[in-house]
């Protein structure tokens, strides 16, 4: 499928020790335009009847997003103890918080020098016990990889993205700068909490403006001036209730009155390229997940309809098989498919009398630590 498109340098297809592979992999093409046009022409491609694949830019994911850390100490004291407790730390990135600028949000981004040593310190940190100024660190997970936008489209953008404001700044303050900056060109402001859009008529104007935004103080907060990147809002808006799903799950399979069978969602844990089965930032989510979803949905919100003044049954019945919570938490924790062997019958205590009947499940977890 994939050499259709062009060459293909290298295929590697990610496999359990039981021989089995584990649903994904990886394709290398000899030139970066044939992996740009495998994306386009083989997301969502049908390989099998109902079966779509998820086809997207390989993630290098080096960022680390850890909560619970002290809202007083600054970046350059941050950096100096996680430089302490991991290896290879290029940057920490903190953000001020909305209502006190000298305070931190009590979380920060730890960019490290690569991959590899962002999951080493990952799997160090989220053991626990892990203390910064006295205070023991909270949760530590992968962040949220930015979508990527092709250059040509981001030559178009007219739109900067203004962050770190104060609350109390108005639109009308932001436009009235901006306008300055800008040759007065500015169509509308946006703002909401912290941050704001400010949408130029030229591009050549908002580039004029980024340039004298570098640095940039309004209503005394320091301000960070970047290019807004393009969205499309229905994907945007599909993946957000995907990843709502994903993170909290939907526990019970459906079964409607036809017979037919909606399995449910389990929680899935983040990885370096974000919620696991969800496709690259900034991507449509696979069909399979947005049509089981709409599905589960669908017959999760039937309401109670009446004949005659009584109330009709319910058009659903919801329900977990032990082996699928199973099956979804070896799938998760990457233990591999579980394997039954079935335990028929056990010999009798004399020879001669008929071995009884067990009907016992013997389960093998071919990974598990």
């Amino acid at each position: 499928i994939f050499s259709k498109v062009g060459p293909v340098y290298e295929h590697r297809l990610m496999m359990e020790h039981t021989g089995v592979n584990r649903g994904y992999g990886y394709v290398r093409f000899t030139n970066v335009e044939d992996a740009k046009e495998a994306i386009k022409r083989l997301n969502n491609f049908e390989i099998r009847p109902g079966r779509y694949l998820v086809v997207t830019k390989s993630v290098d994911n080096r960022r680390l997003w850890v909560n619970g850390i002290p809202k007083n100490r600054s970046g350059k004291e941050i950096r100096g103890e996680m430089e302490r407790l991991t290896s290879g730390v290029r940057d920490i990135i903190l953000y001020p918080s909305q209502a006190d600028k000298s305070k931190s949000r009590g979380y920060m981004f730890v960019e490290y020098d690569s991959h590899r040593a962002a999951a080493l310190a990952r799997k160090k940190l989220v053991q626990g016990s892990m203390f910064l100024f006295g205070q023991e660190i909270g949760q530590v997970d992968w962040a949220e990889p930015e979508h990527e936008v092709d250059e040509e489209t981001m030559s178009t953008v007219k739109i900067l993205f203004v962050r770190n404001l104060m609350l109390s700044t108005t639109e009308n303050t932001i436009r009235d700068l901006f306008n300055k900056l800008g040759n007065n060109s500015v169509e509308r402001v946006k703002k909401a909490k912290d941050y704001a859009f400010v949408h130029f008529s030229t591009r050549e104007d908002a580039e004029k403006a980024l340039e004298a935004s570098n640095p940039l103080s309004i209503d005394d907060a320091e301000v960070e001036v970047v290019w807004s990147k393009p969205v499309d809002k229905q994907t945007y808006n599909t993946r957000k209730t995907l990843t709502k799903a994903f993170t909290s799950g939907i526990s019970s399979d459906l079964l409607t009155r036809d017979g037919a069978m909606v399995r449910g969602i389990s929680p899935r844990r983040r990885g370096a390229a974000g919620i696991r089965g969800l496709g690259a930032p900034g991507t449509a989510p696979p069909k399979q997940l947005v049509q089981r979803y709409a599905a589960m949905t669908a017959h999760s919100s039937v309401s109670h309809g009446t004949r005659g003044g009584m109330p009709l049954p319910h058009t659903v019945t919801t329900y977990r098989p032990a082996p699928d919570i199973l099956l979804d938490i070896c799938q998760n924790s990457n233990w591999g498919e579980p394997n039954y062997s079935l335990i028929s019958s056990a010999p009798g205590e004399d020879a001669e009398e008929p071995a009884e009947k067990m009907y016992i499940y013997k389960v093998t977890i071919p990974n598990f630590p």
